[in-house]
């Protein structure tokens, strides 16, 4: 960035504007209004956005080591996660989700909890990222009908109205 600091860029592109599909145009624009709303130190850092000639950008703040699932799954840095640094992780990951649930109004669910979307510090402190799936909670409903999240990692049972 211009100060120096270095940042993270989620893209998007298309060949043309119309060709970005409804689906992705919403789960970016839902990214961009929960980003610009949630200020937490477990939540990622949005510091903006861009949409240009079919491609749509949002830049966060870089995380040094990457996703959970890179720690866990990529060979060497698995080692350092022993279990108090992984109830560490747990518990951070358990204040983001409580601060989405009780500080936030409305409150959010992140419906997408995996750990791709969990970023590690340098120190492994857990940085809880991308709301495309997140839903503001309707306080005239309890309950949902649209099944959202990635497959092993969504709420079990199904929600009716």
């Amino acid at each position: 960035m211009a100060n120096g600091e270095i940042a993270a860029v989620k893209k998007l592109n298309a060949l043309e504007p119309r060709n970005i599909s409804e689906v992705n145009h919403r789960s970016f624009e839902n990214e961009i209004r929960m980003s610009t709303e949630v200020r937490h130190r477990n939540v990622i850092k949005f510091h903006g956005f861009c949409s240009s000639r079919g491609c749509i950008c949002l830049v966060y703040e870089f995380v040094e080591r990457g996703s959970l699932a890179k720690v866990l799954y990529g060979g060497t840095e698995a080692a350092e996660l022993d279990w108090g640094t992984r109830v560490k992780i747990v518990e951070g990951v358990a204040h983001a989700i409580a601060h989405l649930h009780h500080n936030c109004t409305p409150p959010i669910v992140h419906r997408d909890i995996t750990p791709n979307n969990i970023l590690l510090e340098s120190d492994l402190e857990p940085r809880l990222l991308d709301f495309g799936m997140a839903r503001l909670l309707n306080s005239n409903s309890s309950n949902w009908t649209k099944v959202a999240g990635s497959y092993g990692y969504m709420a079990p049972g199904k929600l009716f109205d």
